[in-house]
Parts: C-alpha cells; sequence; structure tokens
C-alpha cells in the first residue's frame, strides 16, 4: 500500500472508530443534555459545537492511530481497535493542536475539511474567544471520549471494547 493510500485508509478506520466512540457516549445519561446547557453557556452554537467536538474525536483517534502506524504497526482494523481510550482523551488536551492536523489524507469529506478548516482557524486565531471556544470543545471531546471509556469495565479500555 503506498502512503497516500495508507494515509486514506487510516482516516477511513479512524472515521468508523470515532463514530462508534460518539455512539457509545451518547448513550451515557445526562451527557447529551448537560453538554447542550455548557454550549448555551458558553455561548456555542450547539450543532455547529457537537459538530466540532465529534470533528475533535475524530483527530484525537486519527492522531493516536498515525502515533501507532508511525511506530510500524500496520494499517489495519486490528490496530485501530486497540488504542488505549485514556490517552485519546489526554492528548487531545495536551498534544500541540498543528499535531492534530497533521498526516491527514489528501482529500477529507467536504463536511470533514470544512469542519477541519474550521477548527484550524479556531487553533490559529489570535483571538482570545476563538481560543478559549476550542480550548472548551477539546475539553467537551475529552469529556466524550471518558465517558465512553467508562462503559468498559477495566483499567485500560480500548476502543476495540466499545461494542
Amino acid at each position: 500500500m503506498n502512503p497516500a493510500e495508507a494515509s486514506t485508509a487510516r482516516w477511513s478506520l479512524s472515521k468508523e472508530a470515532a463514530g462508534r466512540l460518539v455512539t457509545v457516549a451518547d448513550q451515557t445519561p445526562g451527557l447529551q443534555d448537560e453538554q447542550q446547557e455548557r454550549f448555551a453557556i458558553w455561548e456555542i452554537d450547539p450543532i455547529a459545537g457537537r459538530a466540532l467536538t465529534e470533528t475533535l474525536i475524530l483527530l484525537g483517534v486519527h492522531a493516536a492511530f498515525q502515533d501507532d502506524a508511525a511506530s510500524g504497526a500496520d494499517v489495519s482494523h486490528a490496530t485501530v481497535v486497540r488504542l488505549d481510550l485514556h490517552p485519546i482523551a489526554e492528548s487531545l488536551r495536551t498534544r500541540s493542536r498543528h499535531e492534530l492536523f497533521a498526516s491527514l489524507p489528501a482529500a477529507p469529506t467536504d463536511q470533514d475539511a470544512r469542519r477541519i478548516d474550521q477548527l484550524r482557524l479556531m487553533s490559529y486565531a489570535a483571538t482570545p474567544r476563538s481560543t478559549l471556544s476550542l480550548e472548551r470543545l477539546v475539553q467537551e471531546a475529552a469529556l466524550m471520549i471518558r465517558a465512553a471509556a467508562d462503559t468498559v469495565p477495566g483499567p485500560a479500555p480500548t476502543l476495540g471494547d466499545l461494542v
């Protein structure tokens, strides 16, 4: 598999895993209502905030997958399902923002590309409001990942544990 194909395959697997993660997090009682309340307090449009939060989760999963691939792991479903959820949540909070945008496929879908561009603008904006909004969205994404992780017994839940 050439590098472009590998990048596209990793993105596709990451997108599938992130979707499963969001679905599991959404089953947490009260999470969506609390999220809506926080968005209202933060003056973030709930629909846009939710979409950007889901995209941040996708970027976090993809970054973890990329890290694993950089250490020589194959591009496969087996590789992505063994990724630990807690480090994904933590890396969203601690990773340099530009690292989240590294190694994206050449042509993500239009919807993904628009959301990624919005996050890039927020990331590189010089206004305190953009920076604060991005930090709040990152906080929300990490909260959703931890909520999904809490549904799995044991100390090191993985993406593969989410059913």
